[in-house]
C-alpha cells in the first residue's frame, strides 16, 4: 500500500477539524518531517532551487566576517564569542566566514553555530574544531550576535483580506476536483487595523501576517546581544500594493509554482512585512551594509591582485577577479543590494 503523501494528510486534517490556518499549511508545506520542501531535498544554491547571498560566492562571507571582527573588538575581545546563524542550509555562510580567516576565528575566541531545521541541510554542514550544526530546539546560551540571512521570509505566515466587514483570517480547505487546495475566509482578526493599513487596502485586498517572524525577533532580542536579519520585504502599506505579489515559490531556480497545488513540491516565501517587527536599531539596504563593513575595501584588494596576477591566471587571481562581480550581484539596488538589514543591539553595545 503506497504511503500516504502530505497532500492526502493535510486532506484528512481538513476534513476532521475544518479549514486550517495558512501558517499551519505553509509549516507543513516546507518543514514536515517526512515530506516538507526542506526534508525531501529543497536548498539554496547554483544546483539547488534558489540563490541566496552566501551562494553568490565567497564575498559575501568575507563581509561578514569583517563585521564579526568589529562586533568582537567593539566587546573588548572576549575569550569567548558566540555567534548562532539561523536558518544556516547547508553550511555555505559558515564556510565563506571559516574561508576568510576572521582574527576571532584565528584567536580561538569564536564559536559558529549554524542552527538548521532540516536533517539533510545539517547533514551538509561543514566540520570545524569551532563549528556546531544543531536544530533550533537544541541552541544553548550565552550567545553574542544572533544572524539570519533570508530566514525570516521563510517562516509560516498567515494571510488577512480586507471585507466589508473588517479582515478576516484566509484558511486552506479542502482540494476541489483538480487537486489544489482552496481558500476560505475566516474569522474576524483583530489588531490588523493598528498596521494602520486599512485606508490603503481596498476591499479584496490581502496581505500577510507574520506572528512568528515577529515573535522570532522577540526570543532572539532577548538571548543575544546583537540581532542581525538580512531579508526582503517591504513595510505593510506596500506590500499591500502588490496585491499577491508578496507571496513568492520557488523550485529548480524558477518561481511561479502553485503554492496550494502540491505542498512540499516548492518554496513558499512572503517578503518581510518590517513594521509588524519591533522596531530595530538601526535599518538599511544591504548594499549599504555591506559598505559599512568594508566590501569595497575587499574589492579594491581583489582587483589589485587580479591587475597584479592576470598573466600568470592561477586560482588566486581568478578568485581575486570574481569579487567584482560578486559585488556587483550583492549589491544591486534592484536585487540583493536591495534587501534590507535589520539590527536590534542592546544598552551594553554588543
Amino acid at each position: 500500500m503506497p504511503a500516504e503523501s502530505l497532500a492526502d494528510r493535510l486532506d484528512r486534517e481538513i476534513a476532521r477539524s475544518g479549514p486550517m490556518p495558512v501558517a499551519a499549511f505553509v509549516e507543513a508545506a516546507l518543514y514536515d518531517e517526512d515530506a516538507g520542501f526542506y526534508a525531501t531535498g529543497g536548498r539554496a544554491g547554483r544546483r539547488g532551487d534558489f540563490l541566496t547571498a552566501p551562494e553568490v560566492g565567497p564575498l559575501f562571507g568575507a563581509v561578514v566576517a569583517r563585521a564579526i571582527d568589529a562586533w568582537w573588538a567593539a566587546a573588548g575581545r572576549p575569550p569567548s564569542f558566540v555567534v548562532e546563524e539561523w536558518g544556516a542550509g547547508p553550511g555555505t555562510l559558515a564556510r565563506a566566514v571559516v574561508a576568510a580567516a576572521p582574527e576571532v576565528l584565528a584567536s580561538g575566541a569564536l564559536r559558529w553555530v549554524a542552527v538548521e531545521r532540516a536533517v539533510a541541510q545539517r547533514a551538509l554542514h561543514p566540520e570545524h574544531p569551532q563549528l556546531a550544526s544543531v536544530a533550533p530546539g537544541n541552541v544553548t546560551d550565552p550567545v553574542d550576535v544572533i544572524l539570519a540571512n533570508e530566514l525570516l521570509d521563510n517562516l509560516a505566515f498567515d494571510i488577512a483580506e480586507r471585507t466589508s466587514t473588517g479582515w478576516r483570517s484566509v484558511r486552506i480547505g479542502a482540494r476541489d476536483a483538480s487537486g489544489r487546495f482552496t481558500e476560505r475566509l475566516g474569522e474576524i482578526l483583530d489588531g490588523v487595523e493598528a498596521l494602520a493599513v486599512a485606508a490603503a487596502v481596498p476591499v479584496g485586498g490581502r496581505i500577510p501576517v507574520q506572528t512568528e517572524a515577529r515573535r522570532w525577533v522577540e526570543r532572539s532580542a532577548a538571548r543575544a546581544g546583537r540581532v542581525v536579519v538580512l531579508d526582503y520585504g517591504a513595510d505593510t502599506v506596500e506590500l499591500a500594493a502588490r496585491g499577491d505579489g508578496w507571496l513568492r515559490t520557488h523550485h529548480g531556480h524558477e518561481g511561479g509554482s502553485d503554492w496550494l497545488a502540491d505542498p512540499g513540491t516548492c518554496d513558499i516565501t512572503a517578503d518581510v512585512a518590517f513594521d509588524q517587527l519591533p522596531a530595530p536599531t538601526d535599518r538599511r539596504t544591504q548594499a549599504a551594509w555591506l559598505a559599512v563593513h568594508g566590501i569595497d575595501t575587499l574589492v579594491d584588494e581583489g582587483r589589485r591582485i587580479w591587475e597584479a596576477s592576470a598573466a600568470v591566471g592561477d586560482l588566486a587571481a581568478l578568485k581575486a577577479r570574481s569579487r567584482v562581480r560578486e559585488a556587483e550581484a550583492l549589491t544591486d539596488p534592484a536585487g540583493m543590494g536591495g534587501f534590507e538589514v535589520l539590527e536590534w543591539i542592546d544598552s551594553t553595545g554588543k
